[in-house]
């Protein structure tokens, strides 16, 4: 029994395709799959030659600099990500709330009295 994969499921076996790691029973679906439709054949056609196209550029070289630019990037979010934490946790939950809760009762007495 031949089970019928939707486009999205045959898409995603494109890239197995292309670098031949399909199993061989997955192979032999995407292959009636793509002589059955036509569009998705063409799809097929339009990734290989973009695949190919792309092994065939020229790789270019990261700058030198890059690890340690990335490097200090990194150190600086980390170091920002404490100082945060440092700014949230100065005053205790403990003392802003019964602060807010006595500035509300003051609010509530002067706009209370006549």
């Amino acid at each position: 029994m031949v089970r019928e994969l939707p486009d999205k499921d045959v898409e995603r076996l494109f890239v197995g395709a292309i670098d031949g790691a399909l199993p061989p029973e997955q192979a032999k679906e995407l292959e009636s799959e793509l002589s059955s439709n036509p569009e998705l054949k063409a799809k097929f056609d339009k990734y290989q030659r973009a695949i190919s196209l792309l092994k065939g550029s020229p790789r270019e070289k990261a700058p030198d600099a890059l690890a340690s630019l990335i490097l200090r990037r990194t150190r600086r979010r980390r170091f920002q990500g404490r100082n945060r934490e440092l700014t949230h946790s100065r005053f205790p939950v403990e003392v802003v709330v019964p602060l807010l809760i006595a500035a509300l009762v003051a609010l509530f007495m002067l706009l209370a009295s006549p």
